[in-house]
């Protein structure tokens, strides 16, 4: 009988390289999310632009702005001023308006009938109206390129993160794959172990194997659960849905001109037109701040009834401040102090924008590199780390070290590609994002 426990020993681990190759092949069969919803990146942009509420808020904002440019070219409303007489202590009469009798118009006494009306305008002088409303289309100019600003970041976002739970959502699949193997193996090796067919470290090695895949597939779900929390947050989507994203675009492997990047970036960057249009604003508020040095002139129309020189006295009204001390200095330095500020904000913006695209080629081509260093076959060479192992390992050519190290490589190469994909995809977006014009 010494010759039948090698035998059974053989027979059992041909066992189990069968029921982890049958159980591989069933745990890659598709699996179903409740309350998924697959959705492409052009249907993601299409919601993103209707639903975002930073978009809609600041579109707000240049309803708000629209406003404020009518208003600034109203002129000032006319000024109507009415006085009669509320008691008469001669006649003792309350609201005297009726007309005085002969007599006393007569003997030149007036106990009743007088009031007096004047209406006034207040005329805006030194083109102040003009001004305003300058300053207001500037502002407005402001918001414009500030939703740009806020669509650009967004849509960044938007992209990154769409990619990010892309590529996450394969790694997970990696290890969730390489983790059910792992857990059918040990569990076949613990039936093989009541028989004395394996060591027991055996089993010990490969539960310490499985408590990485578990810890690196915790953490790819945390990572996916934060990319989720980010799209709900983007598109506002209800909390019980999971966006699984269908496809990206096609990888371009060729970079623009840096020439042609730096160009765009500083016609087309909205943060650049920020800088510029503050300049203007500034501009505009100095010459509404100086405009207010010369005071505004008040005319008028006076009736007056029984009242003045004669009975039905008409005169006119001319009313203005006299700039003896304030002449508005302190709002014009303070505009012009303003303006300064502003011109340098302008030249530390456009250094700031060259290192933003100078910074995003030098990532871009540091993956490129990486991409096109690939040897000729790479990936599909990876795949064959896998099946060659476990044909391998059931043939019980290799041992279980050995197995393992073999997984494990095939586990960071495919990881790798995952995380070069991702980077690249990632990195080329950002390019868009410093260039504010779509390369890729």
């Amino acid at each position: 009988m010494n010759w039948f426990r090698p035998l059974q020993k053989s027979i059992l681990l041909l066992l189990i390289g069968w029921l982890v190759t049958a159980s591989s092949l069933l745990a890659q069969q598709p699996t179903t999310v409740p309350d998924t919803i697959r959705q492409s990146l052009p249907q993601l942009e299409q919601q993103f632009v209707e639903r975002n509420f930073q978009l809609l808020a600041q579109r707000y904002q240049l309803d708000i702005a629209d406003a404020a440019i009518t208003q600034a070219g109203l002129r000032p409303n006319p000024n109507l001023w009415f006085q009669g007489n509320l008691y008469n202590p001669n006649t003792k009469r309350v609201l005297p308006f009726g007309r005085p009798s002969q007599a006393d118009m007569n003997a030149g006494v007036y106990n009743s009938g007088y009031y007096a009306v004047q209406l006034q305008q207040v005329i805006l002088l030194a083109g102040k109206r003009s001004k305003l409303v300058a300053l207001a289309e500037s502002n407005k100019s402001l918001t414009r390129l500030a939703f740009r600003d806020i669509m650009r970041t967004l849509h960044y976002q938007l992209y990154t993160t769409y990619a990010n739970l892309y590529y996450d959502i394969q790694a997970l699949r990696l290890f969730d794959e390489e983790l059910g193997r792992q857990q059918r193996l040990v569990e076949s090796y613990r039936i093989a172990l009541r028989s004395g067919g394996v060591a027991p470290y055996e089993i010990t090695r490969l539960e310490v194997a499985i408590r990485d895949l578990q810890a690196n597939s915790a953490n790819y779900r945390t990572q996916i659960a934060d990319d989720q929390a980010t799209l709900r947050v983007l598109l506002r989507q209800p909390a019980g849905t999971f966006i699984l994203p269908t496809e990206l675009p096609p990888l371009k492997t060729t970079l623009p001109a840096l020439a042609t990047a730096l160009d765009s970036a500083q016609t087309n960057r909205p943060d650049i037109g920020l800088s510029q249009e503050q300049i203007n604003n500034a501009q505009r508020n100095v010459a509404l701040e100086k405009s207010r040095r010369t005071p505004d002139l008040t005319t008028g129309v006076l009736f007056e009834k029984y009242g003045n020189a004669y009975n039905n006295f008409t005169g006119f009204q001319l009313a203005m401040d006299l700039p003896v001390r304030n002449r508005n200095q302190g709002a014009i330095r303070s505009a012009e102090t303003t303006l300064k500020s502003v011109t340098g904000g302008l030249e530390n913006q456009q250094v700031v924008v060259q290192s933003d695209v100078l910074n995003a080629y030098d990532k871009l081509n540091t993956y490129y590199e990486q991409y096109n260093d690939r040897p000729e076959g790479y990936v599909d060479r990876i795949q064959n780390i896998s099946v060659e192992a476990t044909k391998a390992y059931n043939a019980r050519t290799i041992g279980l070290l050995d197995y393992l190290d073999k997984i494990r490589t095939y586990q960071q190469a495919q990881l790798n590609n995952i995380n070069l994909m991702n980077n690249l995809f990632n990195t080329q977006q950002l390019v868009n994002f410093t260039t504010n014009t779509r390369f890729f």
